[in-house]
């Protein structure tokens, strides 16, 4: 288990549109470098930058061309080496992202692959058995002399890379006289070993470069006919065998390196397959939706568009199936690694989105006093709203959420000093800029930098803290404690007084509350010394 996770605040940054350099409209490394005081300033210590290789640019960077290299719209390799070395002399561990599942259809590795000969690519991708045979739908024909489909993980330009299936059906034939099991291997046939040492000798590469962790991309599908999110072992039993032959070569030669998954169900990533970090998504179901994503309309998943949200001034949500889940978590993953609660991400609605002032307020506090590892995506820390109606590079719906980070009220908002076009277009609001939150000490900025602060001043309010529940209605209200402190945390995002009940003895931050009556009002935050 990485410990250092423990203590994290981490912060997402999609270099497209963070910081641009160089005046070309386009994110760069020199201009996230550029940027790591200010991240020093909000207090986080750990970022995680989504791909920045060498690709096609169907999926935003996650169709990778070469796994060893740096894309030229973010620079060079010694741009990389300086973002890491400015980064270690300021504290910050760097996490990057690593799209083990796929690459682009433009990689030599399948171009190879889709040769008719065989050769050393033949089995680095699945490929059914012949030209009629296809996998649930997810099969590409046609574009390559091999007799065969090849089957996507995403887009059809992300072809699967082949790390065998969980169990093997019994051969058979259909009415074209295909083959429709043959084709398929098992996670443990040696025939797939070249492709894990090719992952982990990409691992090497980075460790050696001075990455401190990798979150992998779509961690629970390496393996397929694994169900995610089984309670039942032997139902994942392939994809745990593959992240341990991943992990352990690593972990021995870099026993520091943390790995963050994209699987969206803890209790397996973290409490089975050997992650030390796995997070709740917009997939993820009622436990994290039901916080702040059921709005209409701020979900991906159309089917999740329902209910109500907790952090809403309505007061119509609910929490309990969150704090339900994270009890089940806590339990499976104790002693193994952690889990997080996260802003938003390149793949989700931004969280500004349908919500009002108070309510993103109320949910900062909770998101920085609970029980979890706080994950930011850059933006949310202002209350960057998201942007519809616009398109980039595979983006698609989730595009909006990647729109320029607001610097100041000036040019292009600070994000590029470009004449020309940008890649996304900036945001309107000039409410929503660093330059304006800086100046105002009741802004969205100002309380994240003053709660992170709080957090790293008192140990109870991280990981290792304990939590207890004491209400889990309207208001929240609950309790973190450590051997040294314990922190009284209520908080009401709901348009109705409530009153406090619970006992403390010195106040440390509140916001529309009184104190003579104990009355939190919409919008009311009370973090207190008990």
């Amino acid at each position: 288990m990485n410990k250092w996770l423990k203590d994290s605040v981490v912060y997402q940054v999609y270099p497209l549109t963070y910081c641009d350099s160089n005046g070309d409209g386009i994110g760069d490394l020199k201009g996230i470098e550029s940027k790591l005081d200010y991240m020093l300033g909000l207090g986080v210590n750990v970022l995680w930058l989504n791909p920045f290789y060498p690709s096609t640019w169907t999926d935003g960077g996650y169709d990778v061309t070469d796994y060893y290299n740096v894309d030229p719209r973010f620079g060079t390799l010694k741009d990389f080496d300086d973002l890491v070395s400015a980064c270690k002399k300021r504290g910050i561990r760097l996490v990057v992202d690593i799209v083990p599942g796929h690459t682009s259809y433009r990689h030599p590795w399948f171009l190879k692959s889709g040769e008719y000969a065989r050769n050393e690519y033949s089995d680095r991708y699945i490929w059914t058995g012949d030209s009629f045979t296809s996998y649930r739908d997810k099969t590409i024909f046609g574009l390559h002399d091999r007799n065969g489909g090849y089957v996507i993980n995403y887009y059809a330009s992300q072809p699967a890379l082949n790390y065998g299936f969980n169990k093997l059906e019994e051969d058979k034939t259909d009415v074209y006289g295909g083959n429709t099991q043959g084709w398929k291997m098992h996670y443990t046939d040696e025939r797939l070993t070249p492709l894990r040492e090719e992952i982990i000798n990409v691992l090497r590469f980075w460790c050696a470069r001075g990455v401190d962790g990798f979150r992998m991309d779509m961690a629970n599908s390496l393996v397929k006919e694994c169900v995610f999110n089984s309670p039942n072992t032997e139902d994942i039993a392939g994809v745990i065998w593959v992240w341990d032959k991943i992990f352990t070569p690593i972990r021995n030669e870099f026993p520091d390196v943390a790995f963050i998954a994209e699987w969206v169900y803890p209790q397996n990533a973290v409490g089975k397959s050997g992650f030390d970090l796995d997070f709740f998504a917009h997939d993820t179901g009622p436990a994290y939706n039901g916080l702040f994503r059921n709005t209409p309309n701020s979900n991906l998943l159309r089917f999740f568009e329902k209910g109500e949200n907790y952090f809403s001034q309505n007061g119509k949500g609910s929490i309990k199936e969150c704090l339900q889940e994270c009890a089940e978590i806590y339990q499976a993953i104790d002693g193994k690694g952690v889990f997080s609660i996260p802003s938003g991400s390149h793949d989700q609605i931004r969280l500004a989105k349908d919500m009002q002032p108070s309510d993103l307020r109320t949910a900062f506090a909770f998101m920085l006093t609970f029980k979890h590892v706080p994950m930011i995506y850059y933006g949310d820390e202002i209350g960057l709203d998201y942007l519809p109606n616009i398109n980039k590079e595979g983006g698609y719906v989730r595009t909006g959420s990647r729109t320029p980070m607001q610097w100041t009220n000036g040019k292009n908002r600070g994000f590029s000093e470009s004449d020309g076009e940008l890649y996304l277009p900036v945001n309107a609001s000039p409410a929503q800029s660093v330059e304006t939150q800086e100046q105002d000490e009741n802004s969205l900025l100002s309380l994240i930098k003053r709660l992170i602060k709080m957090r790293k001043e008192y140990a109870c309010l991280r990981f290792d803290g304990s939590l207890k529940i004491l209400s889990d209605g309207y208001p929240l209200v609950y309790e973190r404690a450590d051997e040294n402190n314990a922190l009284l945390v209520a908080i009401n995002p709901a348009n109705e007084n409530y009153t406090i009940k619970a006992t403390y003895r010195k106040i440390l931050y509140s916001e529309n509350y009184d104190e003579q009556t104990k009355t939190l009002s919409c919008g009311g935050i009370v973090i207190a010394e008990k």
